[in-house]
């Protein structure tokens, strides 16, 4: 299956070899207590990635870190993994080389080496009753004067919740059963195999900190790590350019991601059609889930739901707060996305809305928003329902 121009969507899996940790907000360069993220940031993803094209055509070595130079003056490296320096996601160069976009990462169900399933977690009007079963919880909009106890500010309607009192955010991930009950409003399945407690497992370790760390050296720390369960591993798409007749510019092999330098196995192959089984694969495959794209053609009766986490910049994210009737959001995240210049210290944290979120349109808006690499990285990726 080709996309438009000369790339072509590839499928990247990666299982976990041991256990795994992607560093957040909360690092030991704040104190004792470091936790990690479940998922990968799509600037951990791209910059395993590219240093796997360089390792995989013997420009450097994947053991070792590259220097700045090299990266920076050498013309095959640009071929391969272009000039996009990533210091921010503000950043106007988004020349990757070879990688023309990345979608966002999702779970791959697998069982004898075969795919049988696509995961993404569930939107956040999913809730769990007493019995475990699934549910997705209804709204009803009130005319009339109110004024929000969160921000005080004074509307002309109010949003009443049909949400049981009992119930809980469902932290589950849906397959394509799932999705296409979700969809067209049917009964939706429930599969405990997809719980998240049961697909990733957690360590909880106690050790001593050590040299080149912001904390006192000797003192102890609390870290938390996780692994995927048998049968289940990480999965992204890729589109790929590469000249007429020649294979992909990366192949299967033993890759590192995030800063604590955990290993994964990666599979590469090309997209077939059976992933567009899963409608969200389907528009994730087919480029329509661009969330500033949905904005702009958006109704009042239509929701979004974040299918990877969101992040504007200051201007039009009061646009798009403005252009919610209302939304249903399960906190915020602080994630620090990139180096500085420097390469010597971490970014400031940036916030970011998590996926799964839920947005409700009032109508149409065309955001300002220039920043050009989030979306071709695997941020702001919105399903139009």
């Amino acid at each position: 299956m080709e996309s438009q121009g000369s790339s072509k969507p590839y499928l990247i899996t990666f299982k976990s070899i041991n256990r795994f940790f992607f560093g957040s907000s909360y690092s030991l360069g704040e104190g004792f207590y470091a936790k990690s993220l479940k998922f990968p940031q799509p600037t951990t993803v791209l910059g395993c990635i590219r240093n796997t094209i360089l390792a995989q055509n013997n420009l450097i070595e994947i053991t070792k870190i590259p220097q700045k130079d090299f990266l920076e003056n050498n013309e095959a490296v640009k071929q391969f993994t272009g000039t996009s320096k990533i210091e921010t996601l503000s950043d106007s160069d988004d020349n990757f080389g070879v990688v023309e976009r990345i979608s966002p990462v999702f779970l791959i169900k697998q069982a004898e080496g075969k795919i049988e399933d696509t995961l993404f977690h569930v939107p956040a009007d999913v809730v769990q009753g007493e019995r475990s079963f699934l549910t997705c919880y209804e709204y009803e909009k009130k005319e009339g004067s109110a004024k929000s106890s969160y921000s005080g500010r004074k509307i002309n309607y109010a949003i009443l919740f049909r949400k049981q009192p009992k119930s809980v955010n469902a932290n589950y991930y849906g397959g394509r059963s799932f999705w296409d009950a979700y969809l067209n409003k049917k009964l939706l399945p429930y599969d405990p195999a997809y719980e998240e407690d049961n697909i990733f497992s957690t360590y909880k370790n106690v050790g001593i900190e050590r040299e080149n760390r912001k904390a006192k050296t000797g003192a102890f720390y609390f870290k938390i790590e996780y692994s995927l369960r048998d049968g289940f591993s990480f999965g992204l798409v890729i589109w790929l350019k590469s000249k007429n007749g020649e294979d992909a510019p990366l192949k299967d092999g033993i890759v590192i991601l995030g800063g604590e330098r955990s290993t994964f196995s990666m599979k590469v192959s090309l997209v077939t059609r059976d992933l567009l089984s899963n409608p969200v694969m389907e528009r994730i495959i087919n480029g329509k889930c661009d969330l500033i794209d949905n904005l702009s053609n958006c109704t009042n009766k239509e929701k979004l739901i974040a299918l990877s986490p969101v992040i504007l910049d200051e201007q039009s994210s009061n646009g798009f707060a403005k252009a919610m009737e209302h939304r249903i959001i399960n906190g915020l995240h602080s994630i620090r996305t990139v180096k500085r210049a420097n390469g010597k210290e971490k970014s400031e944290a940036a916030r970011m809305i998590p996926a799964g979120s839920i947005f409700y349109p009032s109508c149409s808006i065309s955001l300002s928003f220039n920043w050009v690499i989030p979306y071709k990285i695997g941020y702001n990726y919105a399903l139009r329902i």
